[in-house]
């Protein structure tokens, strides 16, 4: 495989010729999510839990196996056949550093790493490494394995310093293997939220701290090109990949930037093309929107190349609702391909949410979670879960959320936003977490061998694939 590097709006071969990184982000695997791996709360929360129950030697057994059978070898084969170029990795740090040894690096998390990208290798398909839940939290959310709801990366150099010695480690690692296609530095980084999410500080009231992002990715950049010259590197947008207004002009000769697009007819429910939150929403509408994102105007102006790094769909509604949610990617897929973008559909494998290969509800996992998922779905516990789900959780969260805004008397602030704020640290915070101990109890007094048959749920044999996503991509892949 050869070395990637960016020309204009284009990404090139070490001949020359334009490749378009096109393919699937691999969620779930080195930074476990709630609705993916179907659990509550965060992935360090859970973790705790079970050894608590199982004990540590079993626990570690428990999540190995979950890992390693999400995603080996016939994923990659599948992937590649597909016709993707390339996956997105997302990685934990807390897989590779720990907070009690900070700067003593997992050298058995570079070793399952090191197995995939020779599996990569092996069928042709490049990897971005996307640092997915940073040391001190890069934003205030579950996918950040966030448990306190708060950011401190931004305004701590402790946590700063530690993910720029992750980078340098990584590139050491890396730096002369071409299948990795570059390095992402942070995941949907939120600057503006340091004590957490408001209403007077989220929405149109977020102020990207400019000042620290900017310098962070500069002095991160500059740490990695002291060892490794040749590797693109992925930059995200503020504000969960949305914001590019305020970022400098590009400091480097070989920057990819990237966005993300969730679309609300992707995530409905309700018919498409057709109204959502009074806006029609059809093909015409979807390049409307990608023409005026901030990630767009940012490339074109410096013309750099620009990767779609997150959108989807999601497929867990009813059968007719689900087909409204496929239409919709699939136009998102046209149009990307038209603006000849990059792009990487999330998310690869999960529950049933938004995977193009997805755990069957008959499996023994599935089986032994889904009074927890009950549980999810009736607090509102995880926003995906519970998206198509009449939640008495919800419902009296927002009755608090209200109380609380009329009592405050912030009356320029929006009754919409003080609830979905509240909602995440209340219900995706504090009532997830409720909920691990329930799920690790499920697992009590299991054996090593009831932990392996288990765990086979993750395989991709024993997993069914969403044939007309499946079909909408190949059709996208080929293009």
């Amino acid at each position: 495989m050869d070395f990637l590097q960016t020309r204009g709006r284009d990404i090139i071969d070490e001949h020359g010729s334009v490749i378009y990184l096109r393919g699937i982000c691999i969620g779930g695997w080195m930074n476990l999510e709630d609705f993916i791996n179907a659990y509550p709360g965060t992935e360090s929360g859970i973790r705790d839990h079970i050894s608590q129950i199982l004990g540590k030697r079993k626990g570690d057994q428990f999540f190995e196996l979950m890992s390693d059978n999400f995603f080996a070898e016939k994923d990659i084969q599948f992937i590649a056949q597909t016709g993707a170029t390339c996956v997105r990795l997302p990685l934990n740090i807390r897989h590779f550093e720990s907070d009690d040894k900070p700067f003593v690096y997992n050298q058995n998390a570079y070793k399952k790493l090191d197995a995939i990208l020779d599996l990569c290798e092996k069928y042709g398909v490049y990897a971005i490494l996307d640092m997915h839940a940073a040391p001190g939290w890069q934003n205030c959310h579950w996918h950040s394995d966030n448990e306190r709801g708060v950011s401190l990366l931004w305004r701590h150099s402790h946590f700063q310093d530690r993910l720029i010695g992750f980078w340098q480690e990584t590139a050491r690692h890396y730096a002369n293997r071409a299948v990795v296609a570059g390095y992402e530095l942070l995941n949907e980084p939120s600057s503006g939220n340091p004590s957490g999410e408001h209403p007077f500080d989220f929405y149109q009231n977020f102020h990207p701290d400019w000042f620290r992002i900017n310098d962070l990715y500069k002095r991160t950049s500059a740490a990695i090109r002291e060892i490794d010259p040749k590797h693109m590197i992925f930059l995200e947008g503020d504000n969960y990949a949305r914001l590019f207004s305020g970022f400098d002009e590009p400091f480097d000769s070989n920057l990819v930037y990237s966005s993300h697009n969730y679309t609300n007819p992707g995530f409905g429910p309700g018919k498409y093309p057709g109204y959502y939150n009074g806006i029609y929403w059809d093909k015409n509408h979807h390049k409307l929107e990608l023409q005026i994102q901030e990630g767009t105007i940012y490339a074109e102006k410096y013309n750099v190349p620009l990767l779609i790094g997150e959108f989807g769909s999601q497929y867990h509604g009813t059968s007719e609702d689900v087909v409204y949610r496929l239409d919709s990617m699939k136009d998102q897929l046209d149009i990307y391909n038209e603006a000849g973008l990059n792009w990487t559909a999330w998310t690869y494998k999960d529950a049933g949410i938004m995977g193009l290969v997805t755990l069957s509800p008959k499996s023994e996992y599935m089986c032994i979670v889904e009074p927890v998922q009950e549980m999810k779905r009736k607090l509102g516990a995880e926003n995906f879960v519970a998206q198509y789900w009449d939640c008495p959780g919800r419902n009296q969260s927002r009755a608090l959320a209200d109380l609380i805004l009329t009592t405050s008397q912030n009356t320029e602030l929006n009754l919409n936003d003080t609830a979905y704020t509240f909602n995440y640290t209340a219900l995706t915070g504090f009532a997830a977490a409720m909920l691990q101990p329930s799920y690790a109890k499920r697992f009590a007094n299991v054996t090593y061998k009831d932990i392996e048959r288990i765990m086979s749920a993750f395989l991709f044999e024993n997993c069914e694939v969403n044939h007309a996503y499946h079909e909408i991509l190949k059709s996208a892949l080929a293009k």
